[in-house]
């Protein structure tokens, strides 16, 4: 029975002194462990030694933790054991921390081994390639040709995963010029159109002024070319696959929403499809070395991680959006090269500002509707918020007759923005709306779907893009 904790313990665990005292010493014990555990802890403190070990555990929140524990018997003046002590400091961070240094030698360890052995693979291989060109055109025989052309693919296929390694691995960029990427776009629709299959139409739209960057073009064609062929990938039916560079100016409402996000200018870069759509349990994941969903032999799980990489060694990062069965957009951000005018732009010009109105914001990402309330109040609308869709009926039915604009998110669980609108509009028809989205795809959706919406902000977006979507809805010219 626990007859005293101390504060650190209350802390760690979330059980308060009152809680403890009296219990079970098993109350924060999680389902980690299994009874050989147990039976060697006991099995020691009862002999009278002192037990040590790593525990993992659980916070009254159902949370888990690691833990470093020592548990020394007690003994009264007859020398039997009466109390035991146990001395405990949580170590979770330092077990993610030493994770995160042995997956560091790991790595270090795999640009070594790739390294030492690519050279000889690719000795290896180029006879195999060059033979099998040969043969080819020494064979008239198609299906000795259809052999031929297989040995050549898989032959380059193997060149392709060395070089994929070797590039994670060592995390090297080549050398940064000033590039211009609308060149990279053309030269990869270009690609695309002559060795996709003909049922994926690719659209691309490049603004007119875009601004350069300083980068490695042979490692961001690489990104590029990762994430198409993804999307290809993601399309076994066909589809639409869309390739957009753009500039924009991020402020510190976007930089809020990721903790990545430095304010300033960027230029665009974003891949999307209308393919399958990522799982919500495997998106945190996608960028993990060696993860694939692919079948064997489809894929390394290389390519995002690879992607990742350089666009960070470009001080850049991606944002990714998926939902499943609608598709998916990946958005590669790079820092953008000013000239002097530009430099001298302030970052947030004179925006439009509410005059008390009230906003019926709805999104399920708490930080999204802390944001986006902060900034509608700092600029003169009123706010209320909801988490879902359920929550807004309530909330508007609260506020009917004081509500002149919905702002919502369209992926939400349980009860998305398109079936909010419908409820909302139910109720009040010429309820004004704008919705937000990370996928472009879903104001398409929107369309066919036969709702009218008065604006669309894509996700996430600036205080900038927030607030002149929803002056132009409330005061339409």
């Amino acid at each position: 029975m626990i007859q005293w904790v101390n504060p650190a313990f209350t802390r760690t665990t979330g059980y308060t002194l009152a809680e403890a005292v009296g219990q079970n010493p098993r109350i924060p014990k999680s389902s980690r462990h299994d009874q050989e555990f147990y039976k060697k802890l006991w099995a020691t403190i009862l002999r009278g030694e002192v037990f040590r070990s790593e525990m993992i555990n659980r916070r009254k929140d159902g949370s888990e933790f690691t833990e470093e524990a020592i548990i020394t018997p007690v003994k009264d003046e007859d020398g039997r054991i009466s109390h035991f002590i146990a001395i405990k400091q949580e170590i979770t961070e330092r077990k993610l921390l030493e994770a995160k240094f042995l997956r560091a030698q790991r790595l270090e360890g795999l640009g070594a081994l790739a390294g030492g052995v690519a050279h000889d693979l690719n000795n290896v291989l180029a006879p195999i390639l060059m033979a099998a060109e040969l043969l080819k055109l020494q064979s008239t025989d198609p299906k000795t040709l259809g052999l031929l052309t297989m040995i050549e693919d898989n032959s380059q296929r193997g060149a392709s995963m060395i070089r994929q390694i070797l590039a994670f691995a060592r995390g090297t960029v080549g050398e940064k010029i000033v590039l211009q990427l609308s060149y990279l776009v053309k030269e990869l629709h270009k690609m695309v159109k002559e060795t996709f299959p003909p049922g994926i139409q690719c659209v691309v739209r490049v603004e007119p002024d875009l601004r350069a960057v300083l980068g490695d073009a042979t490692g961001l064609y690489q990104v590029l070319l990762n994430l198409c062929v993804n999307a290809r990938d993601a399309l076994p039916q066909g589809g639409t696959l869309t390739l957009t560079a753009e500039n924009v100016l991020l402020d510190e409402t976007y930089a809020r929403l990721s903790a990545e996000v430095r304010t300033g200018h960027y230029v665009v870069l974003t891949v999307a499809d209308t393919g399958t759509g990522i799982p919500p349990e495997v998106r945190d994941k996608i960028f993990e070395p060696f993860f694939t969903t692919k079948e064997p032999g489809k894929g390394t799980g290389l390519g995002l991680a690879t992607a990742k990489d350089i666009v960070k060694k470009h001080d850049g990062f991606i944002h990714v959006y998926s939902e499943v069965g609608v598709g998916t957009q990946f958005k590669i951000y790079l820092p953008a090269l000013l000239s002097e005018a530009t430099v001298a732009e302030p970052l947030l010009q004179a925006l439009p500002t509410g005059h008390g109105e009230l906003v019926l914001v709805v999104d399920d990402e708490a930080a999204v509707r802390e944001i986006v309330k902060a900034t509608l109040e700092s600029y003169g609308y009123r706010v209320v918020t909801a988490e879902d869709g359920t929550q807004a009926v309530v909330r508007f039915t609260e506020h009917a007759e004081d509500v002149q604009l919905l702002f919502t998110d369209i992926q939400m669980p349980h009860m998305d923005g398109m079936a909010t609108i419908r409820a909302l509009r139910n109720l009040q028809p010429d309820l004004r709306v704008i919705a937000a989205s990370g996928l472009t795809t879903h104001q398409d959706a929107l369309k066919s779907s036969g709702l009218e919406v008065q604006g669309f902000v894509a996700k996430p977006f600036t205080a900038a893009s927030l607030l002149l979507a929803i002056n132009a809805t409330l005061h339409p010219k």
